[in-house]
């Protein structure tokens, strides 16, 4: 609240020297008259001050006829915001309440307005006597006598921290919101292409001589760039949460003790692993797969910030979120299982902490990184229905909270693995695929491993075929078309054509119809040649698929 030459108030004392106002100075319409121009500590009893006094607004007076504008009066609400005593508050220019974050600018329009004698209100970040900070609404008028003398400046303040925290959440939603539109969009075609780039990189890398390595290195290099664009698709869709979950529920102590050689691996030889974990933590409904992706990204993120070299604690806790806490601002408030990542790095600088999560911002140098690995940690939170977040830790270093919803029931046991048998005669495979070089290049793959394929561009398409022709052993079907979905066109297959599995392709998520679509094996594009066959062979050779 203040300024180091004129203060918060700061009026420049040349410029207030006598208690005449300037005949220059502004109407002070609406500003403050009394009549006793007593010192308020000499009298106690002035209605004005006796009335400030007892409010529950937290308000100073200060005298601009003193060096540098000193606080003469303060109330018992304002020592209670502010930590300080009276007596540290009383004598003192205000600007004892600034600190680093304060902004500049805006003690500078204070002191314009106080150096004009004018009123003025503004928000700014202050300091309490603990060193923490609050938002301060701050009104400042000036207090005139019966004559039009100028006698004090009367400050009004009003910590305001909790709405601009709200503020700034609904923001932070909003703007991520609009990037993951945009992002999810660019990544679901995006992804339709690279399925075409991939599919017949394999279908020419099957057919390529042995002997021309020329040829092999070239379609290796194409196959390793789409791949490369495949995981960075992912990852923007990971950020949109459009991304498909295959939930399940687990416990989180269980996936860090599975996952424990992979988790040093990625923090490397100079980097110490400390792991704290809560003896009877809570279970949550997660992917597995996804929860893994995310802490080897935040280990990563640990790693590179230490320079390959300090300590990493993992810590995992049962909390409960009343309503009213920080974290239920952004939260509905219950019971949460929270996982930690504490580096013993520089942390996180304050000017980059809001823009931690945003896709494709990175710190580190060109080459080093695509600023997509936080970003797919932030989306894949949301869409489990929790929350990332990132803090300063007060020893050093950044810590990494991720808070999961608690979920009831008994762990599930992980599947069987299906054991695939031969293959018997040629199987039919009808395909539905809006986007015609996709169908075309599915096709294409499908005939070369043996099926035989009809191909369609509408679920409506394949439903009239089905009409003639119902023997098919397989629905290959996209999900995202115009008119009936893939799931929608799966439930009619399951309900009147049960003979015919499903499996169902998508580079792509909605909430509308994740529901639904975890009732069906499902392969995300872009999908390899044999990556596909596999996972038809599963579909087809599962007990029970032939009835």
């Amino acid at each position: 609240m203040g300024d180091e030459k004129s203060g918060f108030v700061g009026a420049d004392t040349t410029t207030l020297t006598g208690g005449a106002v300037s005949p220059d100075a502004p109407q002070h319409h609406g500003s403050v008259e009394i009549d006793n121009t007593a010192p308020p500590h000499k009298a106690p009893h002035d209605i004005f001050f006796a009335a400030v006094k007892t409010t529950r607004m937290p308000m100073i007076v200060t005298d601009p006829h003193q060096a540098d504008n000193p606080i003469i009066f303060c109330n018992d609400a304002f020592t209670f915001m502010t930590g300080y005593t009276e007596e540290e508050i009383v004598g003192h220019n205000c600007r004892f309440l600034q600190g680093p974050e304060t902004d500049r600018a805006v003690i500078a329009q204070i002191r314009a307005a106080v150096e004009k004698v004018e009123e003025v209100a503004v928000e700014v970040l202050n300091y309490r006597k603990n060193g923490s900070t609050f938002w301060n609404a701050l009104f400042v008028s000036p207090v005139y006598d019966a004559k039009g003398d100028l006698l004090y400046f009367f400050g009004s303040q009003l910590d305001i921290s909790r709405r601009r925290e709200a503020e700034e959440a609904l923001h932070e939603a909003q703007k991520m919101e609009a990037v993951g539109k945009l992002t999810g969009g660019i990544a679901h075609d995006f992804n339709n292409l690279l399925q075409v780039i991939q599919g017949y990189t394999d279908i020419l890398d099957a057919r390529i001589d042995a002997g021309d390595r020329a040829a092999k290195r070239a379609v290796d290099a194409i196959s390793a760039a789409a791949q490369r664009g495949s995981t960075l698709t992912q990852q923007l869709l990971a950020f949109a949460r459009k991304q498909e979950l295959r939930d399940r529920l687990m416990n989180f102590n269980s996936l860090i003790a599975d996952f424990r050689p992979v988790i040093e691996r990625t923090a490397g030889e100079g980097v110490k692993i400390r792991r704290d974990l809560e003896d009877n933590l809570w279970n949550c409904r997660i992917d597995p797969v996804q929860a893994e992706v995310a802490l080897l990204n935040i280990l990563s993120n640990a790693r590179d910030a230490m320079e390959g070299a300090g300590e990493v604690t993992i810590t995992t806790r049962n909390v409960v979120l009343p309503d009213g806490s920080p974290s239920a601002q952004r939260l509905d408030p219950g019971e949460y299982v929270l996982l930690t990542v504490a580096d013993t790095g520089p942390g996180v600088d304050a000017k980059v902490a809001d823009k931690i999560f945003d896709p494709f911002f990175t710190t580190k140098e060109m080459g080093k990184g695509t600023g997509l690995g936080l970003s797919q940690v932030y989306g894949f939170m949301k869409q489990s229905g929790g929350l990332a977040a990132v803090q300063n830790r007060a020893p050093g270093g950044a810590e990494f909270l991720l808070y999961f919803p608690r979920s009831s029931g008994g762990l599930e046991r992980k599947p069987t693995a299906i054991q695939f048998g031969p293959q018997s005669g040629v199987e039919r495979v009808l395909m539905v695929e809006d986007q015609q070089e996709v169908g075309e290049l599915g096709r294409a793959v499908l005939e070369d491993l043996g099926y035989e394929v009809v191909l369609v561009n509408s679920a409506r398409a394949a439903l009239d075929v089905l009409k003639g022709d119902a023997n098919f052993q397989l629905l290959f079907t996209d999900i995202l078309m115009p008119g009936m979905n893939g799931v929608a066109l799966a439930q009619v297959v399951r309900r009147d054509y049960a003979h015919t599995q499903v499996l169902l392709t998508t580079g792509f998520a909605d909430d509308a119809i994740d529901e639904g679509a975890k009732s069906y094996e499902l392969i995300r594009k872009p999908y390899r040649r044999t990556e596909l066959n596999e996972r038809i062979r599963a579909v087809l050779d599962k007990p029970g698929a032939r009835t």
